[in-house]
C-alpha cells in the first residue's frame, strides 16, 4: 500500500478533568489509554479521538479526551476506496500524532499542579493498534 497523504484539519479537546487533591504521594500511577477512529462516507476525513487516564489504584487523577481531525488527500481516499480497508500501520501513526497532541494538552493544562511533573509516557501502539478498519459502504 502507498503512503496516504493527509493533513491535520483539527484538534479538539473533548473532554479534560484532573483531581490532583487525590493523589497519593509514593503509591504507584498508572496510565490507561483508548484509540477510537471513525471516518466520513466519502473518506475524506478521518478522526482519532485518544482517550487517556492517570489513575492510582482506582481513583482517577486525570482525563483526558483528545480528537485529532485527519483530512485525506485525493490520492489518499482513492488508496483507501481501492483496498476498503484503512491500514493498521496508518491508523498507528494517526494514533501517535494524537497522543502527542494529548501530551501536550495534559502538560499545558496541568501546570501548576502536582500532576504536571508525570508526563504521559512513551505508548506502544502496535500493541494497541494491530487490525486494519474495514470501510463500510
Amino acid at each position: 500500500m502507498q503512503a496516504i497523504p493527509y493533513r491535520i484539519q483539527q484538534i479538539n479537546t473533548l473532554q479534560f478533568a484532573i483531581f490532583p487533591d487525590k493523589f497519593i504521594n509514593g503509591e504507584e500511577m498508572s496510565t490507561q489509554a483508548e484509540f477510537h477512529f471513525g471516518y466520513t462516507p466519502q473518506l475524506e476525513s478521518i478522526r482519532c479521538i485518544a482517550a487517556i487516564e492517570y489513575v492510582q489504584g482506582d481513583t482517577l487523577l486525570l482525563s483526558c479526551k483528545v480528537q485529532c481531525v485527519f483530512e485525506i488527500s485525493l490520492e489518499g481516499i482513492e488508496e483507501l476506496k481501492k483496498n476498503m480497508e484503512i491500514p493498521a500501520g496508518f491508523l498507528q501513526y494517526m494514533a501517535t500524532i494524537a497522543v502527542g497532541t494529548t501530551r501536550g494538552i495534559i502538560h499545558s493544562k496541568t501546570e501548576g499542579t502536582l500532576l504536571n511533573a508525570f508526563v504521559l509516557p512513551p505508548l506502544d501502539l502496535t500493541q494497541t493498534i494491530d487490525q486494519n478498519l474495514k470501510i463500510e459502504n
